[in-house]
């Protein structure tokens, strides 16, 4: 039987059921639901990192002022032998940590060639140290001042290419990204797609399910009525503007946490996670209420568009999510042939879990 409904009063900006009727549903062909996320801003861009990316510029400044300045302060502190020996050990700190580098960052960064001959040089200058030590502190002060330079060109240099290939790796995360959420969206009205949706409906089933006490889940099946008009009489540019708006004013209607998508065709479905059946008619109520004021011009045509909207509460595990979206479809038909325009509820009700 047809009957008025009590207001929802449970679920957020709920407030208007007058017009919503329910109904037994008869049994009927399953049909393909989606039940897509509203489309909610997203950030597509990858944060950068700049504090990881000025690290190593920042340490070859410091090496490049701590180099110097520890080896003339040698003299003045004791001997040039022992300045000579301290910038020595640094310089081949230097050159050793350049050769961790390369074995735990790859090629990519560091080329053998680059590193090797600092390296060589390093160790050269190790050989010789005893002999400059006898002949000349300062004439191997100033070598190895030279080579700590020469180090500290190289390490810039390494650097930089670091901080390219991390920007290459934040940039193809990013796009990756990107790609991923296009691969998910309509392209015409940016709700989720078929996949998109069934993967959120699943997640927030088991959800449901997981949490103590279980909660419920609910689903709106949507339809323009007589869209097909529109696109016949107006053509498919009009049709197109409508789906658009119809999709931008149910998404604007949702509660957070509400996923909306588009099923195919003139079709949209909403899920409503924690949300009864009284909840559910409430929602369809205020979305049917907003198409028909919001949506009667598109463009500069007059179209009045209006939505029936089938509404059904998931039983739990006592039922599946198949078996869900059938009742909801069925009671969207039902909508459609008691006269459009109109939020019907499956009337089975809901078992415990």
């Amino acid at each position: 039987m047809l009957g008025q409904t009590r207001q929802g009063t449970l679920a957020p900006r709920c407030n208007d059921a007058r017009n919503v009727r329910q109904v037994a549903v008869p049994g009927g062909q399953a049909a393909v639901a989606l039940v897509l996320p509203s489309a909610l801003p997203e950030s597509t861009a990858m944060p950068n990192s700049p504090r990881c990316h000025r690290a190593p510029c920042r340490t070859v400044v410091a090496l490049g002022v701590f180099l110097p300045a520890c080896a003339w302060a040698g003299p003045a502190a004791g001997s040039s032998q022992n300045a000579l020996w301290f910038a020595l050990g640094l310089a081949f700190a230097l050159a050793l940590a350049m050769v961790v580098c390369r074995h735990l960052i790859s090629r990519a960064i560091a080329s053998p060639v680059s590193w090797q001959g600092y390296a060589a040089a390093v160790l050269a200058l190790l050989v010789l140290a005893p002999w400059l030590h006898r002949q000349s502190a300062l004439a191997g002060l100033a070598l190895v001042v030279l080579l700590a330079v020469w180090g500290m060109i190289l390490v810039a240099r390494m650097a930089g290419r670091m901080r390219s290939l991390l920007h290459d790796h934040e940039q193809a995360r990013a796009d990756a990204h990107q790609a991923q959420r296009n691969s998910e969206r309509d392209a015409l009205t940016g709700a989720l797609n078929r996949g998109a949706w069934r993967q959120r409906l699943d997640q927030h089933a088991s959800d449901a399910l997981e949490a103590q006490p279980p909660r419920t889940l609910s689903v709106l099946f949507l339809d323009i009525d007589l869209f097909k008009l529109v696109n016949d009489s107006l053509g498919h540019g009009v049709g197109d503007d409508c789906l658009r708006i119809v999709a931008s004013t149910v998404a604007a209607e949702l509660r957070g946490g509400d996923v909306l998508g588009r099923l195919g065709g003139e079709e949209f479905a909403v899920a409503l996670p924690g949300a009864r059946r009284v909840n559910a008619i409430a929602v369809g109520e205020r979305i049917r209420m907003a198409v028909q004021q919001h949506c009667r011009v598109v463009g500069e045509e007059v179209v009045e568009l209006t939505v029936s909207i089938g509404a059904a509460e998931w039983h739990g595990s006592a039922e599946s999510l198949d078996a869900l979206l059938d009742r909801a479809d069925r009671a969207m038909y039902t909508a459609k042939h008691s006269g459009r325009n109109l939020v019907v509820a499956d009337s089975a009700a809901a078992v415990a879990s």
